[in-house]
Order: structure tokens, then C-alpha cells, then sequence
């Protein structure tokens, strides 16, 4: 596998950035260069539909992604609802 140096002031900034979002370093700096290739993001990775895969395949990249997002909890402060209803979304928006 390929190795990269990076410059000790990053390293420690990356590791402080990771610690606050609860992911490994090699998580954050994966999903940075993927990006920075030119690819899809790991974290902003979508299922594929089901027509497009096996119930089974689809059923597994689903978990992984619902995994995902939960493992995000953490970030948001104790009891944290979202008001994701519709009148809420339209709330303001002049009647």
C-alpha cells in the first residue's frame, strides 16, 4: 500500500478534527482523498436502489449506510429531535 509523510502540525490538527467526529484519522483522511480523486465521498455514499442489486446486497449496503449515520449521534447534544415535518419545512415560507 502506498505511504504519504505528512507534515507533523497537520497530522495533529487531523487527529484533533477526527477526535471531534468521533472517526479514525485513516476514516477522515480516506474520505478526503477520495474526494479530492474525484470520487464519491465514503460518508455521502448513497444505497443503490433495489432493482440494481440482489435484495440481499442492497439490504447490506442499506445497514452499512444507516450505520453510518448513526454512528454520527454523538454530534448532536442530548435528547436532539429534528423537526423534519412538512409544516415545519414550510414554516415562513408566506402563506
Amino acid at each position: 500500500m502506498p505511504q504519504l509523510t505528512i507534515p507533523k502540525d497537520i497530522y495533529e490538527r487531523l487527529s484533533r478534527r477526527a477526535a471531534a467526529l468521533n472517526v479514525p484519522v485513516e476514516h477522515l483522511v480516506a474520505t478526503a482523498l477520495e474526494s479530492a480523486a474525484g470520487g464519491e465521498a465514503v460518508n455521502e455514499a448513497r444505497p443503490t436502489p433495489p432493482g440494481k442489486l440482489p435484495h440481499d446486497q442492497w439490504k447490506a449496503l442499506f445497514d452499512e449506510f444507516v450505520a453510518a449515520a448513526r454512528s454520527r449521534a454523538n454530534r448532536y447534544p442530548p435528547g436532539f429531535q429534528a423537526d423534519v415535518s412538512r409544516e415545519s419545512m414550510y414554516q415562513g415560507c408566506g402563506e
